[in-house]
């Protein structure tokens, strides 16, 4: 019989791992001491499974979160931890999302940043941003340069990576012009986000490089002098967020609140969300995937891969059978009709066809695992509408985004940008060495 072996870490590794500021280790204690996670002896120290530790942080926030802002529906709400990041990420308030650095802010400053989309939101309501008229309609544009105002000057680069900074829009926004278009001192503005935790992304270049065709280099990675610094054009509404929460006081709060707007709708266009969010990338991809070229799509491969994975999948359609369940509905007539919408056909023919194909029975055991080795976009599709139903519990609407995902994923896949999906079933292990008591 295998077994599986685990990563144990103490809790000054646990802060060096997962980002000390918001995993300090006296938390992680007193989490251990009201039985919240549970702790291991071995060689001698108190040690934690990583994984434990993450989970009753991310509890912790939602129930703030709940107890702060009783009026945000949490079952709309999305709270997670990105390792490859390290930032903790808050989705689906009021559509939008915010992240935090891990290493450089808190439980505390996360929820800072949820009242400040509340109080945006709810100035939005009452016509505090009745200027957008004056910037036109956003049009979902593949070139998201082109939503924003003249007086932003930018640089569109040819790579996602520029000096080890990602670039998911591949597009850089002035610092000096954003400061100026918002109505605050450009130096103050300059000197703040360098000492904020947008630093680690400041890119300079020359300023004749500005508003012109695409740049390759050269770059300095933060800060130059003589340089313009620039900022990934995904990262702008969040420092529009930061900006709220500072001591910075605007003369043109309202064009700030445009700008958030601009940003925001340019990038869900494109697949991009504000707070790197993968489910929202992918969802809104789906939604305009028929009329995004290859260029475009080769920007977002690796959220298509993602619904591919067999593991992701899994976890999408629980959320998919928790939500069905949660409201009152009838799971095998919901998930039948969102079968025969998405695919065409219903789970018996899939079962079939399985058969037919000769495939072992392990790979049989359900419709979807038939579909996931005979027809991977049906089960990339059904995955689409199982994340679209959970944040939005209409069968229609969710058919909808599973059939245009599974018709982006078959188009990339015939033209050989995507791999086969994995049957990724085995667990993840990592190995202790020693005993564990």
């Amino acid at each position: 019989m295998k077994e599986d072996t685990y990563e144990l870490l103490t809790a000054p590794e646990i802060e060096d791992r997962l980002g000390s500021k918001y995993f300090y280790r006296q938390k992680i204690y007193r989490l251990a001491e009201a039985g919240r996670v549970r702790k291991y002896a071995f060689r001698d120290q108190t040690c934690f499974l990583t994984s434990d530790i993450v989970k009753a942080f991310l509890e912790d926030l939602e129930q703030a979160i709940h107890s702060q802002h009783p009026d945000i529906d949490m079952s709309m709400v999305q709270v997670m931890y990105e390792p490859v990041t390290r930032r903790i990420v808050v989705d689906g308030l009021f559509g939008k999302g915010i992240s935090a650095d891990t290493s450089r802010e808190t439980q505390e400053d996360t929820l800072r940043k949820i009242a400040t989309i509340k109080e945006w939101e709810a100035d939005s309501v009452v016509g505090a941003v009745s200027t957008q008229s004056d910037q036109g309609a956003v049009t979902p544009s593949l070139d998201v340069s082109g939503s924003l105002p003249e007086e932003l000057m930018y640089i569109k680069v040819e790579t996602g990576v520029v000096e080890g900074v990602e670039v998911k829009s591949f597009i850089l926004i002035s610092l000096p012009s954003l400061a100026q278009f918002i109505g605050v001192r450009t130096d103050n503005f300059s000197r703040w986000i360098a000492g904020s935790t947008f630093s680690g992304f400041i890119l300079s270049a020359n300023v004749r490089h500005l508003n012109g065709p695409q740049h390759s280099g050269p770059w300095k990675k933060g800060l130059e002098q003589g340089y313009v610094p620039l900022l990934p054009m995904e990262l702008i509404p969040e420092v529009l967020i930061a900006v709220k929460q500072a001591n910075f006081k605007p003369q043109f709060p309202q064009k700030a609140e445009v700008l958030y707007e601009l940003a925001k709708t340019a990038l869900e266009a494109v697949g991009l969300g504000i707070s790197g969010n993968k489910q929202q990338a992918a969802e809104a991809l789906a939604k305009v995937g028929e009329g995004l070229g290859l260029q475009e799509a080769d920007q977002i491969i690796a959220l298509l891969r993602q619904y591919a994975n067999r593991d992701f999948q899994v976890q999408t359609h629980k959320g998919f059978v928790h939500k069905v369940r949660s409201t009152g509905g009838d799971y095998l007539i919901t998930t039948g009709t969102i079968t025969v919408g998405v695919t065409g056909k219903n789970a018996a023919t899939w079962m079939k066809i399985g058969q037919k194909e000769g495939l072992k029975s392990r790979e049989r055991q359900s419709a979807r695992e038939v579909m996931r080795h005979v027809a991977p976009a049906d089960s990339v599709g059904m995955t689409f509408a199982e994340g679209h139903y959970t944040k939005n519990p209409d069968t229609t609407e969710a058919i909808k985004t599973g059939r245009q995902g599974k018709s982006f994923y078959r188009r990339l896949k015939e033209v050989g940008l995507l791999e086969e999906p994995r049957d990724e079933d085995k667990p993840v292990t990592l190995e202790v060495r020693g005993k564990v008591r």
